[in-house]
């Protein structure tokens, strides 16, 4: 990266990390706020009233709680994800695109977010005891499935995919994932420059739907050479079933914070006047606290996010045997996406799932 480039990152990481810090906060206020105020048990009587099934009356009041909680954030939202991202030459989106991915990340996450607390709240009704273990497992069954329709299902939805048609590059890559033993349904290539100038790749799906991801911005960008390493990193993380790890992590995590949840739910269900945990007007006081234990969590899930990295980066290292090629690869990603050459440590503790970029390009530069 030039000066002007790491100032660029550095000031982008500054403004980026500021929005998420009042995010959160502006986020977890909204909940307290409409819970101690009344406005959830006087929504959660409206919809009970309208439509007397329980699983409408939860439909309807997740829609106008989405909403509110939309128009809120909307002006934070809209500053970061477009502004923000125009300011720094990163977006290429139009106000019109940016309006219609928008609301494609609102229907696949409002359809999702309905399903996931229909299933939370049926739990809560029908096994008020062991509903943790319960959910714990549904989570980590949403979590398969969705990892398993990604490729297939989701991502064709945000961006044109398409098998790679550069026949060298793909035989490379292919070579490449049969050497560590993993097999791919093939190579394919998803249009990310209509967007941003920003590169990604990916090994993603499970099974029968497993393939290799490029963007067109990386293709364009990035030599074979570069690719390979790129590729190389991502394969590690199925070599190592870092997925598999980092998802029984999770299960663990959501079983401890869906128990504390059961323990101590009493104490806010008698507090707002709630008939049980089930009772839907105590929703945003339910979200609020597992929002809080996800917080408290997130230090020790990044810390572990980062080890992984770090064998990533290592077995791409080892496997490619082009160290030089691994570390341009990384410096052009840092380039692209306006990395934060040396963040803050306690940024990096908190809020980083990835090594800082120059440490990660310093380690390959001393396996050369």
């Amino acid at each position: 990266m030039t000066a002007q480039e790491t100032d660029a990152a550095r000031a982008y990481a500054r403004i980026h990390h500021r929005l998420l810090l009042i995010d959160l906060t502006l986020g977890l206020l909204f909940l307290a706020v409409v819970q101690c105020s009344g406005v959830s048990a006087l929504l959660a009587r409206r919809w009970s009233t309208w439509w007397p099934q329980e699983t409408l009356a939860i439909a309807g009041y997740l829609a106008v709680f989405g909403a509110l909680y939309y128009v809120v954030m909307f002006p934070l939202h809209f500053y970061g994800s477009f502004l923000l991202e125009h300011r720094f030459k990163l977006s290429r989106l139009t106000v019109k695109g940016w309006c219609v991915r928008e609301a494609k990340q609102l229907a696949v996450s409002g359809v999702l977010g309905l399903l996931l607390v229909e299933g939370l709240y049926a739990l809560l009704r029908g096994t008020p005891t062991h509903w943790p273990i319960y959910a714990t497992i549904g989570w980590v069954g949403v979590s398969v499935i969705l990892a398993r329709v990604f490729p297939t299902v989701l991502l064709p939805i945000f961006y044109k995919t398409t098998p790679l048609t550069d026949e060298a590059l793909v035989k490379r890559l292919l070579a490449l994932c049969h050497r560590v033993g993993l097999s791919a349904l093939g190579v394919f290539r998803f249009e990310l420059g209509a967007e941003t100038r920003k590169a990604n790749a990916a090994l993603a799906g499970l099974g029968k739907t497993r393939r290799v991801l490029l963007s067109d911005t990386l293709i364009q960008e990035f030599t074979p050479e570069e690719i390979e390493g790129v590729l190389a990193h991502e394969l590690a993380h199925h070599r190592y079933h870092h997925i598999t790890k980092m998802l029984v992590i999770s299960a663990l995590g959501s079983w401890l914070a869906f128990v504390l949840t059961s323990l101590m739910s009493a104490r806010w269900v008698a507090a707002f006047g709630l008939r049980a945990l089930s009772d839907i007007a105590g929703f945003p006081m339910l979200a609020l606290w597992l929002s809080i234990l996800g917080l408290i969590g997130l230090p020790l899930q990044n810390g572990l996010s980062r080890y992984f990295e770090w064998q990533a980066d290592h077995f791409a290292v080892a496997t490619t045997k082009q160290p030089k090629a691994f570390g341009d690869a990384l410096r052009r990603l840092a380039a692209l996406n306006l990395a934060d050459p040396n963040p803050p440590r306690w940024v990096t503790w908190i809020f980083y799932d990835h090594p800082p970029i120059m440490e990660r390009i310093q380690a390959t530069e001393r396996a050369s």
